[in-house]
């Protein structure tokens, strides 16, 4: 792959991720009321490819529009939106999509550790991550 396409992608990954508030210079201003932290399931969880993932629509219908694709933690509205199958995710730019309900399953810290995700507006201006241990 060239070096070109290499940058491109990695701003692309970076683009559509949510923002940990351990990101340089990014602060927390506040936690974001409505939602809540869910991870996508163990099998999304294995993709290697944006294809792989079950992707954010505009509405909750199979044949709707793509909006994007989640990164592994998702923001879903709270308490649940779910129509159709589909419940209510928010992207790092606030912007909504649908996703299947069952690509979801609750938050919990990748290294097992207890932990508590809280979404937040990070100092850009962009929702992210505040993971409390």
């Amino acid at each position: 792959m060239s070096r070109k396409w290499m940058l491109l992608a990695a701003l692309a990954a970076i683009g559509v991720a949510p923002v940990s508030s351990k990101a340089a210079g990014l602060t927390v201003l506040r936690p974001e009321p409505g939602l809540k932290c869910m991870l996508l399931d163990d099998q999304a969880l294995q993709a290697t490819v944006q294809s792989q993932l079950p992707p954010l629509r505009s509405a909750p219908s199979a044949t709707a529009p793509i909006v994007g694709y989640p990164a592994e933690i998702v923001f879903v509205r709270w308490p649940l939106q779910e129509k159709a199958g589909y419940v209510v995710a928010v992207k790092f730019n606030a912007q909504p999509g649908w996703i299947e309900a069952d690509k979801l399953q609750p938050w919990h810290a990748m290294n097992g550790r207890p932990g508590k995700c809280i979404p937040s507006l990070m100092s850009n201006g962009l929702l992210g991550t505040h993971i409390e241990q």
